[in-house]
């Protein structure tokens, strides 16, 4: 025990030395409060797991004087004794996913897998304003939305941008930059966790907005990246979503259960919601029933929220059909628990969506599509309507060009997620010469990347050089109720 916090605190002033003995002026990363623990796997074998926390300057873009020093909280995977010389950096979603819990979530038998199937080291960490990073940018408080009237953007909007600047206000006033909570930035913290530990290179897996944040990575610190895993790829200008993107992958959810009338059957919901919105009663979380009157942007909205989970998924055509039908009281706890318990979630979230913004194209793209779409621009919303509300921190037009990169690459990708469609992949691969692009059928915006048995294979192949030699690969069916 002793001996293994005498080499807690070694690895610490090592990681000091590295930095260049940084101190409150300085740009260089900080390893700080360093702990060391190991736990036994199934077969015998030690990982050795480091927690601790890396000082990175809070301002580095455009700062004229010394910027304030934030903390990100840091784990690390490895085999005891080992060292590898690359690092597995794990880039979280959400924005705003916690990549701690992440891995130190993973039972002894999934973390010895991981480490097995990358052959090298694994960190990840709680990007700035997140999770155990210090300043924390949470809201946890509820915005509660009116229930005697049908949901609308225009009804909602304005409670949301109220909080939105009352938030705002007081990171404001507790000294936080939230203009320096960017993409930008962040791909930095990347970089720096990487030096801090003293990696000479680093294998990016990036899901979701962990996949922009690579791209953002890998075109800042190009000499730093070995390879790119790309999954639920959102490019440079994929932030907001078009809306006849997620119409198609409605169409094909509709085809896969056997419903090839599910957009028809949408749409006529809505229309009748249009006309004549439906009053519920609906218990709540707490248990206590309440009336509330549902419209079409309720579902729209929810719809838009369900897309992304394949438990939702497989409901959504009986729901449907359903509700065509004039059943509601399925989605009416959802919808009262939606309106009494919504809240903005991260400050960080907004910052960092809101900076990474669209292009005027993308922009001009969804107000045009959203007029005769299925679920209008609700997939978008309420982030896009916004920005007035969040300090101005835009990264603007060179930030959104397509990356080129010339390292290798693998992009995996659902054919039915709607918030990072096979669109988006096929992008980003044009930018990346050497990018193989898999598309994952049955796959929506979550599966078990690393558990389950068709893709496990191909990240092996991948990662050891070897060919691979598919385009498709079938994940089990969604079991979609009838």
């Amino acid at each position: 025990m002793i001996a293994r916090r005498l080499f807690a605190v070694l690895l610490a002033f090592a990681a000091m030395a590295l930095a260049g003995g940084a101190d409150a002026q300085s740009t260089d990363p900080v390893v700080d409060r360093v702990q060391i623990r190991s736990i036994a796997t199934p077969d015998g074998r030690a990982i050795e797991i480091t927690t601790g926390y890396v000082s990175v300057p809070e301002q580095r873009i455009g700062a004229t004087t010394h910027s304030r020093r934030i903390d990100l909280a840091v784990i690390r995977l490895r085999w005891a004794g080992g060292a590898g010389k690359t690092a597995n950096m794990l880039l979280a979603g959400g924005p705003g996913d916690s990549g701690i819990r992440l891995v130190s979530g993973l039972p002894e038998r999934r973390a010895a897998a991981l480490l097995d199937l990358m052959g090298g080291d694994v960190i990840s960490f709680d990007q700035r304003g997140t999770g155990r990073s210090q300043p924390g940018l949470a809201l946890a408080e509820p915005t509660p939305l009116p229930l005697d009237a049908p949901g609308s953007a225009a009804a909602w909007l304005p409670l949301m941008e109220r909080a939105s600047r009352l938030a705002a206000e007081r990171f404001a006033e507790a000294g936080i930059r939230l203009a320096s909570y960017t993409t930008v930035e962040s791909a930095d913290d990347v970089d720096a966790v990487r030096r801090a530990f003293g990696y000479a290179g680093m294998n990016l897996w990036g899901r979701s907005y962990g996949s922009h944040l690579a791209l953002a990575t890998i075109r800042r610190h190009p000499d730093s990246v070995e390879r790119l895993i790309l999954v639920g790829p959102e490019g440079p200008d994929h932030t907001f979503k078009l809306p006849s993107q997620t119409d198609a992958v409605i169409r094909r959810i509709g085809e896969r259960a056997g419903v090839a009338e599910l957009p028809d059957t949408m749409r006529a919901v809505f229309e009748r919601l249009r006309r004549a919105p439906v009053t519920l009663d609906a218990a709540g979380p707490d248990g206590v029933e309440r009336k509330l009157v549902i419209g079409a942007f309720d579902l729209q909205w929810m719809t838009a929220q369900a897309l992304a989970d394949p438990r939702a998924l497989a409901t959504l055509p009986i729901a449907y059909r359903e509700m065509a039908a004039g059943d509601f009281r399925r989605i009416g706890p959802l919808a009262l628990a939606l309106r009494t318990r919504w809240r903005l979630g991260s400050a960080m979230k907004y910052m960092m969506d809101l900076a990474s913004g669209a292009s005027p194209q993308r922009l001009d793209r969804i107000r045009h599509e959203a007029r005769a779409a299925l679920l209008g621009d609700a997939m978008n919303f309420p982030t896009i309507g916004l920005q007035p509300a969040w300090p101005d921190a835009d990264l603007g037009a060179d930030y959104r060009r397509p990356v080129r990169s010339a390292v290798p690459a693998l992009i995996l990708v659902g054919d039915l997620d709607a918030r990072t469609p096979v669109e988006n992949a096929r992008e980003i691969a044009a930018g990346l010469p050497h990018a193989k692009v898999i598309v994952l059928e049955n796959g929506a915006h979550q599966f078990d990347l690393f558990g389950d048995p068709a893709i496990q294979p191909l990240l092996r192949d991948f990662l050891r050089d070897r060919a691979i030699g598919v385009d498709r690969v079938r994940l089990p069916a969604i079991p979609f109720q009838r």
